[in-house]
């Protein structure tokens, strides 16, 4: 035998992967596989950090939580998601970890929301489905966590939706707050604000089926938007660059989820269903917005906005900022994000983070030199 061809069949029998591969597609990773990895790749190793997936009472209904960071000593950072009840602990995965090194790191399941809709009693609940009680579920869960990590203050960020609870909740509850943070910050006038923006947009680009699908729904906002013309105003905000700049869909952010350590895969399935429902029974009130009636603030006050943001825009934003009295503010501009910046500018975001938040929260805190 050709000392070649013997010296390919010795390497070949001792990798029999390697062999198999020459002959075989290879095989689709099971979803356990998958979440396996990403858990063991994000696993807290360190002897000063926390990881921690819980089911906490919260006003009367079960509501989970993720709590990860790899010092007990860093300062809490409670995110508070969009939606309504677009939770954004399934997808945290893809973003959260280097927040992980100077925060420890909360992901809130809000009521009814993820992994809480599968077990949810909706019957009972649909009543309670209010941004009142949503943001009085705040006050409870910033309690908890005061306790359960022994800090007297908490940084808390609110993400699109969830903005109208972290506004609220830095008015009721400011003592024990460090800061808070907006990033989608919504607005009284953005909805007013968005169907401009699209028609103009529409027309610039001559797009007809935009013009048609936009005028149809007109006066929009009117004093109660229906799903169907919220949604509306939504796709053509993604295909516009509103939605993830350089997208024209959210197919990618609708399938982070398949890929959550902290999901099984029926509750994947049930909080799509969550979405929808939480959304019927939160549409009117959730466009009763209050943030044309703040008081000054008793805490710093900080807004990260995407500049092509469209799903809560931009300069509505920016014009709420500048009403704004707060003993410290700062609005951080992303040039290249809309609706997602620790998404769109994950190096930028953490940047704004660890520069314009952190120092906020009082010395910075060091590993000990022993473990």
């Amino acid at each position: 035998m050709d000392r070649r061809i013997l010296r390919l069949a010795c390497v070949l029998s001792a990798f029999p992967a390697l062999a198999w591969a020459q002959t075989s597609s290879p095989p689709i990773p099971s979803r356990g596989y998958i979440t396996a990895r990403i858990a063991d790749l994000r696993k807290i190793s360190t002897p000063e950090g926390i990881e921690a997936l819980e089911e906490v009472s919260i006003g009367g209904s079960r509501q989970w939580i993720s709590i990860r960071g790899l010092n007990r000593a860093n300062p809490v950072l409670l995110m508070i998601h969009g939606g309504p009840g677009s939770p954004t602990m399934p997808i945290s995965w893809a973003f959260q970890t280097p927040w992980e090194d100077f925060f420890t790191v909360v992901q809130w399941d809000q009521r009814a929301a993820g992994k809480n809709f599968r077990t949810a009693d909706t019957t009972a609940l649909a009543a309670t489905i209010t941004v009142d009680r949503m943001v009085t579920d705040a006050e409870e869960m910033v309690a908890h966590l005061r306790k359960r990590l022994g800090k007297d203050r908490i940084v808390v960020l609110g993400f699109s939706w969830g903005t109208q609870i972290g506004l609220q909740l830095a008015q009721r509850r400011p003592e024990w707050l460090y800061a808070y943070v907006g990033v989608g910050q919504s607005t009284d006038d953005g909805e007013a604000h968005l169907y401009r923006r699209l028609l103009e947009l529409a027309e610039a680009a001559n797009n007809q089926q935009a013009l048609t699908e936009l005028r149809a729904i007109a006066p929009y906002p009117g004093p109660n938007p229906t799903i169907p013309s919220i949604i509306t105003t939504r796709k053509w905000a993604r295909v516009f660059n509103g939605g993830w700049y350089g997208r024209p869909d959210f197919a990618l952010y609708f399938a982070l989820p398949e890929w959550a350590p902290e999901y099984t895969q029926e509750e994947v399935s049930a909080s799509v269903t969550a979405l929808g429902w939480t959304e019927r029974h939160l549409v009117e009130d959730m466009f009763k917005s209050e943030a044309g009636t703040l008081k000054p603030f008793k805490v710093p006050v900080i807004f990260l906005m995407g500049r092509h943001d469209l799903h809560t825009p931009y300069e509505p934003a920016k014009n709420l900022f500048e009403r704004i009295e707060a003993p410290s503010k700062r609005f951080v501009t992303f040039e290249r994000s809309a609706h997602f910046p620790m998404f769109e500018e994950p190096g930028r975001f953490l940047l704004a983070l660890v520069q314009d938040v952190l120092p906020l929260t009082g010395p910075p805190v060091r590993f000990s030199r022993d473990p």
